[in-house]
């Protein structure tokens, strides 16, 4: 690996590491910014510096190019037609052109199973670091008004969705962990993730690493290796240690009794959200209103639903629901083309490959969790997701 390459890996990995810093915002002229744009604007210097060009063919191979420019012109045009353009240039820039040039970057470059372990480790370095901070503030009860856990983030439900993916992701680092006590510190840290996201009370997180767990303990049950029987032992126990806190602590609470309960203020509050959000796409189908005007619609069309219950809302509280309203029809067409594009290449057609069922993994949290709320629209969410999409490519699911 020359000097140039090392340099970038390393600004990969510590571009990962650092994906928290998106809150320090700075400004460059009249343009908004923060670190982490300015440190992938950098990586994306050195990398056009360095002369490694993208192969189109090797998106068209794995059949991500055509979703992928659905989504970009999806975003575009909604962009382009928002009523305020100034804001939705902003989720344009951050969100998705951002995301995209780091995307372009992971899939020219990461093309040894050394390399996605590298950047997995500092993926799980940064989402232990984030949980060290979160437990902190627990310590010193730091909380909500309703006594959940967000640390530095704007919601519960933000710190919970960008600790999950890293708890899951996670489970793939084992294997290169020859020495029991490496592997102690890594489930140790793992148990800590796990605390934290118990501590935020997300239903939606729950309910998507449950799913996620579930599908990944199939796998390792149906892999009768001796090493997968390990790592199947490290999950079993993860699992048992998960389903017996969570079930100790948890069932006297009652914010996890008003889970089951459909009257409750939380469900109802995201059933008029969604109701809500069914009628503005109604009037606005094709093109939607743009990036970051969910707010604005929401509470303009309070006179034609029911009172709501909550009226900070700047995202409609599901996946699928935020790209059509946000990107128009092609956008959502693209996502859920790109869905399918991504399973479809990782899906294992023989032996399973532990890359590709961790990867399936994630995002089926994802899928899960963005059913109650928006597991792309963040920073950090939208790097985590286009990460996975990278490392989705036929180049990776190859790796063992």
């Amino acid at each position: 690996m020359s000097m140039l390459q090392k340099i970038i890996h390393f600004s990969i990995c510590l571009i990962v590491l650092s994906l928290p810093l998106y809150l320090i915002r700075l400004r460059i002229g009249w343009i908004p910014t923060n670190l982490l744009e300015l440190m992938i604007g950098g990586l994306f210097i050195i990398w056009l510096v360095s002369r490694i060009r993208i192969n189109s063919s090797q998106l068209k191979k794995v059949n991500f190019f055509f979703p992928v420019f659905l989504i970009f012109l999806g975003v575009t045009l909604a962009t382009l037609f928002s009523v305020d353009t100034i804001t939705s240039a902003g989720i344009w820039k951050s969100w998705f052109i951002i995301p995209l040039i780091f995307f372009i970057i992971i899939i020219s470059y990461l093309k040894s199973k050394e390399r996605v372990r590298d950047i997995l480790f500092a993926l799980f370095l940064s989402g232990t670091g984030v949980a060290l901070v979160a437990f902190f503030y627990w310590l010193n009860n730091n909380l909500t008004y309703d006594g959940r856990l967000r640390a530095f983030y704007l919601s519960p439900n933000h710190l919970a969705m960008y600790l999950s993916p890293i708890l899951i992701l996670s489970f793939y680092l084992y294997p290169f962990f020859k020495k029991k006590i490496s592997r102690i510190l890594l489930f140790t840290a793992d148990c800590l993730l796990f605390t934290v996201i118990y501590l935020t009370y997300s239903y939606g997180a729950w309910l998507g690493i449950g799913g996620a767990l579930i599908f990944v303990l199939i796998i390792f049950f149906k892999s009768r290796t001796p090493e997968n029987k390990r790592h199947f032992f490290y999950l079993t126990s993860f699992f048992i240690l998960l389903v017996v806190f969570s079930f100790v602590w948890q069932i006297p609470s009652q914010k996890f009794q008003g889970f089951l309960d459909f009257s409750y203020p939380s469900w109802q509050s995201r059933l008029i959200i969604w109701q809500s959000a069914g009628t503005i796409i109604k009037d606005h189908s094709l093109i939607g209103i743009g990036p970051g005007m969910f707010q604005e619609y929401y509470l303009d069309y309070q006179t034609k639903l029911p009172p709501y219950l909550e009226w900070s809302v700047p995202q409609p509280h599901n996946l699928f629901l935020a790209f059509w309203l946000q990107t128009g029809l092609l956008g959502l067409i693209g996502f859920i083309w790109l869905l399918f594009k991504f399973f479809g290449s990782v899906i294992p057609k023989q032996t399973p490959k532990k890359l590709s069922f961790i990867l399936i993994a994630a995002m089926i949290y994802i899928l899960i969790h963005g059913l109650v709320d928006t597991t792309y629209w963040k920073n950090d969410l939208s790097i985590i997701f286009w990460l996975l999409i990278g490392m989705a490519s036929n180049q990776f699911t190859r790796l063992k």
